[in-house]
């Protein structure tokens, strides 16, 4: 028994340990799973990034065509002005002096006004090659930018290339230490539960009991009491519910406590006596009703101290152990019932070996 209870012990450890190195594994598994996905969500950041300064350079480089446009446009147009100014401006020697002031005179008007248009084409023929000049300043940025980003993802993407293969090899590694731990797990469990087994036909082989009922469950009921009770009479058990009786089918309704001639048997708890006599197959029999269809049956005793009627507390007496029921040997057959159907004995007692 100790030595069992010592495997028993050495298999639970061996549970607990297994189980928590597979915890371990899966916390790995879990926070690698993480790195990789923060590595994924960088990755795609820098991409966004690359594709808003792809799209920001695009668009000045329309307006830098567009500016270009602008600037041939108003270059065509201070050609025309400068030739219009000389045209204006000449005078031929064959014109009389008075044509050739009255011409002066619009010509001077015309020459203002030209004058003022091509200084405003300059200006802005002159502005729009600032910007034109701002805008390269500022695709070089972007452009420059857009060298470090696209660096910056190569350099990105290749971390996390090298990461998944690293984390893909850890990942199986752990997922194969997880199922070896679920394995020996399981194996451990097996060998607990055959332990379990073995430990239990050992004490069903050695039922043996010391401790008579007392009245500790007065007053309560019956229903309440399973597990809590205890054997009418001290000794061993040898036939158990649902046993084969020796050279029968039929099973055994209840246990058989074998004892010593003379011994107390004792109610196992309070009730009325409604049965008190001797019984083909039983022996001296009391059959003792504890209320809400619950009741317990001595057999096989030597004397009766209890009659038809009779009040019991748990505890009490109500006969001696004896070989009424033509057993082989001395001992008390003990039944619970609810109405008339027998339930097993030892599910409603605490034996103390």
């Amino acid at each position: 028994m100790k030595a069992i209870d010592q495997k028993i012990t050495k298999e639970k450890k061996k549970i607990k340990e297994q189980q928590v190195k597979q915890k371990k594994a899966k916390r790995e598994l879990s926070k690698t799973k993480k790195e990789i996905d923060l590595l994924e969500r960088d990755l795609n950041k820098l991409s966004k990034k690359e594709r808003k300064l792809l799209n920001e350079l695009r668009a000045l480089e329309k307006t830098e065509k567009k500016l270009r446009s602008e600037v041939s446009g108003e270059k065509v147009r201070l050609s025309k002005l400068i030739k219009q100014t000389y045209i204006l401006g000449y005078s031929p020697d064959t014109r009389s002096i008075q044509e050739e002031r009255i011409d002066s005179e619009v010509s001077s008007v015309y020459l203002k006004k030209i004058a003022l248009q091509r200084s405003t084409a300059i200006k802005n023929f002159n502005k729009k090659i600032k910007e034109i000049e701002a805008l390269q300043g500022k695709k070089l940025d972007v452009r420059k930018k857009l060298r470090k980003v696209k660096k910056d993802t190569s350099k990105q993407k290749s971390v996390a290339e090298r990461k998944k293969q690293k984390t893909s090899l850890e990942i199986n590694a752990t997922r194969s230490r997880i199922k070896r731990s679920e394995t020996k797990i399981k194996e451990n469990k097996k060998r607990l539960t055959n332990l379990f087994a073995e430990l239990q036909r050992i004490k069903e082989e050695n039922i043996k009991n010391n401790e008579l009922p007392d009245a500790s469950s007065d007053g309560k009921p019956f229903r309440t009491l399973k597990g809590k009770l205890r054997l009418p009479a001290l000794g061993t058990v040898t036939a158990k519910f649902g046993q084969k009786r020796a050279g029968s089918e039929v099973a055994w309704e209840g246990v058989f406590i074998s004892s010593k001639q003379g011994n107390s048997v004792k109610s196992i708890a309070g009730g009325a006596v409604v049965y008190s006599d001797w019984l083909r197959g039983f022996g001296n029999l009391v059959i003792v009703d504890h209320g809400k269809g619950f009741y317990s049956l001595y057999g096989n005793n030597e004397s009766i101290w209890v009659r038809e009627g009779d009040q019991l507390n748990a505890g009490d007496q109500l006969g001696t152990v004896g070989n009424s029921g033509g057993h082989k040997g001395p001992g008390v057959y003990f039944e619970v019932r609810r109405n008339s159907k027998p339930l097993n004995p030892l599910e409603w007692v605490t034996i103390t070996n």
